[in-house]
This record gives C-alpha cells, sequence and structure tokens, in this order.
C-alpha cells in the first residue's frame, strides 16, 4: 500500500481531459394537458427553466451523461419541480440529441404536491466548450408529463430552450458599453 501511494506521487498518471459542462436554459412552448386522458385536451402556455450539468466528455464526439433541474408552470397554474438524469448522444459535434427520464412533483389548483414522471428528448446546439466550464445550449425539445395519481394525466410539452447566457448577452453589451 505505501509503495503504491509512494509511485503515484513519483509517477503521476496522466491527467484527464474531460471536464464537466453545466447549462442554464429557459425553457418556452405550448403543452397539450391531458393528451391520453378520457376527459378530452386542452392547450396551454409553458413556461420553464433548466439546469444540467454533463460528465465524462472531452470534446464534441464524445457521449456525456449528467443531472438536470428543472422547473416548469403550465399557464402559471400550477408548478413542476423536478430532476434526474440525461444521456447526450452525438449526432455531430455541435449538434448532439439529449435523452433524459426523472421524477417530479406538482403543485396544482388543489395546492397539494403530487409526484409524476418526466421524458424529455432536446436537439440543438450543444457543442464543447474547451475554455470554461459552461456550455451554452440551444434547441427543440419534446417531453411528456406523467402524473399516475387519481385518473392519470399526460402532458405534451413541445418547445424551444433558449441559454441563459445568450438571453443576457445584450444587458451584457450595454453594461460594457456604458462601463
Amino acid at each position: 500500500m505505501l509503495l503504491a501511494s509512494c509511485a503515484s506521487v513519483l509517477f503521476p498518471g496522466s491527467r484527464a481531459a474531460a471536464a464537466p459542462q453545466a447549462s442554464l436554459g429557459l425553457t418556452v412552448g405550448g403543452i397539450v394537458e391531458n393528451a391520453a386522458g378520457p376527459g378530452g385536451t386542452a392547450g396551454a402556455l409553458h413556461l420553464g427553466g433548466r439546469a444540467d450539468a454533463l460528465f465524462l466528455r472531452a470534446r464534441g464526439s464524445d457521449m456525456a451523461v449528467g443531472p438536470y433541474l428543472d422547473v416548469a408552470t403550465s399557464s402559471f397554474r400550477d408548478t413542476d419541480l423536478g430532476g434526474g438524469a440525461e444521456w447526450l448522444l452525438p449526432v455531430r459535434d455541435d449538434l448532439p440529441l439529449v435523452l433524459s427520464a426523472g421524477a417530479f412533483a406538482r403543485n396544482g389548483e388543489g395546492h397539494t404536491w403530487v409526484p409524476g414522471l418526466d421524458a424529455t428528448v432536446f436537439f440543438g446546439s450543444r457543442s464543447y466548450n474547451f475554455h470554461s466550464w459552461y456550455g451554452l445550449a440551444v434547441g427543440l425539445f419534446a417531453q411528456s408529463r406523467w402524473l399516475p395519481a387519481g385518473p392519470g394525466t399526460m402532458d405534451l410539452v413541445f418547445g424551444v430552450q433558449l441559454d441563459a447566457e445568450l438571453l443576457a448577452m445584450p444587458a451584457l453589451l450595454v453594461l460594457g458599453a456604458v462601463r
């Protein structure tokens, strides 16, 4: 054991180049509420935020996995808080497919939290940033949100994810010009 410790100090291995890449974005789109339910469907506005971190990726052509957290609302009537795991599949270096699945809790009109499951497919720009831990994410997504309680509810969400850094850029440019 002592010999192995000394050898690791004297002869360090090569440094792993893979660094975590995080992103934060705004999700905007539409929801088909209760798409599979017997009571019919209704459309609504979707607005949310999503943060994630991807690991095991050293360049654009590598796969990656990591956790995500999200918050969402359906026309400001309810709040969904959730998280789970995602898997980045590099279709192209700068245009990967990201699959994710997780759990969420919805606080609806009854002001009680109801658990559910979600699954998301994202396709868009998610290039690897060689100079920072932050990687931009802009693209289209489709998501299903299933609430098994009572008469099960399946919501389908479609929209666009816009990176927070891109949204902040005009304000940063004005701030830089003022200075």
